[in-house]
C-alpha cells in the first residue's frame, strides 16, 4: 500500500514539517484534500498531483496546462455542463472509434461518477486524469460559460461551485441556491428526527434543520404586548391556513419549528408543554404569523355562541299560530326564470395538507406523510422548488436515495434550465451508487 501523501512528500523532501503540520490544521478546519491544502499554502501543484496519480494508476493535468488545453464545443455539447459541474469532470476529448471520453477529474477514484458519466454520455469508458478541483472549476467556466479571466480569477475551494457562497467542511448544501454539496454517503450529516414540515418550511440550513432553534429576539419583544391574553378565557387552537404556499414565505427555524407541531386541534396551551416554552412566548409567536395569514388561532366563541342561542330558543314558549290568509283569486301565475343556487365553495384541500402530515408524523406515520406531502407540491403551481427541498429533506435525514432521485428528476424535469436541479440529480446518483456498491469503493486519501 503506497504510503500517505504527507509521508511521500515530506520523505521525498518536498515539503518541510512546518509545511505539512500547517496543511493538515488546514485540512482539519476547511475538509479539503490535503494536496489542495498544500498547494493553497504556495507547494508547487506538480509534486502532489504526480503522486496522487501513481497512487490512482492514471495521469495528471497541471493547472498551467488545463488553462491552455482547447475543447471542441461539438464535445461540450455532447456532455451536458450540469454533469461536468456536478461531478467537478471537465471533459477533453472524446474518441469515437474507442467510444472512449477524456477528461480530468478532482476524484478520479469515485467509480461510480464515472460509471454515470459514462451512462450519461453514451460511451463505453470515461478515462480521467486528476487535476486540482479549483483549476476544473475554472475550466468549466472558461469552456462552458465562455469566461475569458476564469484562470486569472479562480474561485476558492470552499466556496458553492454554483453560486460561489461560502461554504464550511460537513457541509449538506449550499444555504443560498440549495445544490448539494456531499459527495461521499460517509460525509452525510448523522440523521435526526426533525419534522419533515419543519424542514420543508425552514429556510435552507447548510447543515440541515437540527435540535430547537432560539426564538428570534423580534418575537421575544412581542411578548409583553400579547401577555395580557393569556390569563382566563377559552383555549385557543392555532391552525395553519396558508396551505403549502406557505414555504416559499421567509419563516425563521423557529416559526417553523412551531409549525411542525399545527394539527388544527391542538390548543395553544397543549403546544406550550410538547415544545416546553412558554404559553406567551408562543402566543406571540402566533400573533405574528396571524398577521402575515399564516395561521389563524380560535377560541371557540363562535361554537358556544351558537350553543347558547340553541338553548335559548328551547326556553322561550311557542308563538300563536298566525290567523289563515284568505284564499288568493285564480290567476295565472307569472314564469319565472329558474335561478340556480348559488355554488358552495370548495375548501381547498392544500389549506390543510401540513396538518394532516403533521398529525402523520406525530402518529408515526411517516411514509404516508410524505406522500400526501409530495401529492400536495404536484398541485402548486410552481412545485419545482418545493420537490428539490424535499429531495433534500429525504436524503438528509432517511438516506432516501430513491425518493430523492424522484424528486431531484421531477425538479429537473420541470426546470431543464436550473443548474441546482440537474446537479443535485447527478449527485444524488452517484450517492446512490456508492451506498449500494460500498464494496466496490476506492477509499479515499
Amino acid at each position: 500500500m503506497a504510503r500517505k501523501l504527507g509521508e511521500q512528500l515530506l520523505s521525498d523532501g518536498v515539503v518541510t514539517q512546518e509545511m505539512l503540520a500547517r496543511a493538515l490544521e488546514r485540512q482539519k478546519e476547511t475538509g479539503q484534500k490535503l494536496g489542495e491544502c498544500l498547494v493553497r499554502l504556495g507547494l508547487d501543484e506538480t509534486p502532489v498531483l504526480r503522486l496522487l496519480a501513481q497512487e490512482l494508476k492514471t495521469r495528471f493535468v497541471s493547472t498551467a496546462k488545463l488553462a491552455q488545453a482547447p475543447v471542441d464545443s461539438a464535445l461540450l455539447e455532447r456532455v451536458p455542463v450540469r454533469l461536468a459541474e456536478g461531478f467537478d469532470f471537465m471533459p477533453l476529448r472524446l474518441d469515437e472509434a474507442a467510444q472512449s471520453l477524456y477528461g480530468v477529474m478532482a476524484e478520479p477514484q469515485r467509480e461510480r461518477a464515472i460509471e454515470e458519466i459514462a451512462r450519461t454520455v453514451g460511451v463505453a469508458r470515461v478515462l480521467p486524469f486528476v487535476a486540482l478541483r479549483r483549476s476544473i472549476r475554472a475550466a468549466i467556466r472558461k469552456h462552458y460559460y465562455s469566461d475569458s479571466q476564469a484562470f486569472e480569477h479562480m474561485v476558492d475551494d470552499d466556496a458553492c461551485p454554483h453560486c460561489g457562497a461560502p461554504t464550511a467542511p460537513g457541509d449538506f448544501q449550499c444555504a443560498r441556491c440549495e445544490l448539494l454539496l456531499v459527495r461521499s454517503p460517509e460525509d452525510l450529516p448523522p440523521r435526526d428526527n426533525v419534522s419533515v414540515v419543519r424542514a420543508l418550511l425552514a429556510a435552507p440550513d447548510r447543515t440541515g434543520s437540527r435540535g430547537v432553534p432560539s426564538p428570534p429576539q423580534q418575537e421575544k419583544t412581542r411578548i409583553s404586548s400579547y401577555a395580557q391574553a393569556v390569563a382566563g378565557g377559552p383555549p385557543a387552537v392555532p391552525a395553519i391556513t396558508g396551505g403549502l404556499d406557505i414555504a416559499q414565505k421567509t419563516l425563521t427555524p423557529f416559526e417553523a419549528y412551531i409549525l411542525s407541531f399545527v394539527d388544527g386541534r391542538t390548543s395553544v396551551a397543549d403546544l406550550a408543554r410538547i415544545t416546553a416554552l412558554a404559553e406567551v412566548e408562543l402566543r406571540a409567536v402566533f400573533e405574528s404569523l396571524c398577521e402575515r395569514g399564516i395561521t389563524r388561532v380560535s377560541n371557540g366563541e363562535e361554537k358556544r355562541a351558537a350553543v347558547a342561542k340553541a338553548a335559548e330558543s328551547k326556553r322561550a314558549p311557542p308563538a300563536a299560530p298566525a290567523p289563515p290568509a284568505p284564499a288568493p283569486a285564480p290567476a295565472q301565475a307569472p314564469v319565472r326564470e329558474k335561478v340556480p343556487p348559488p355554488e358552495a365553495k370548495v375548501a381547498d384541500p392544500a389549506d390543510d395538507i401540513l396538518q394532516r402530515v403533521v398529525r402523520l408524523e406525530r402518529s408515526g406515520r411517516i411514509e404516508e406523510a410524505v406522500e400526501l406531502l409530495e401529492g400536495g407540491i404536484s398541485r402548486l403551481s410552481n412545485p419545482a422548488p418545493l420537490y428539490n427541498r424535499l429531495g433534500m429533506i429525504l436524503l438528509n435525514q432517511r438516506r432516501d436515495y430513491t425518493r430523492s432521485t424522484k424528486l431531484f428528476q421531477k425538479a429537473a424535469d420541470l426546470e431543464p434550465d436550473n443548474s441546482v436541479y440537474m446537479m443535485n440529480l447527478y449527485s444524488v446518483l452517484s450517492l446512490k451508487a456508492d451506498a449500494t456498491n460500498a464494496g466496490k469503493k476506492v477509499k479515499k486519501r
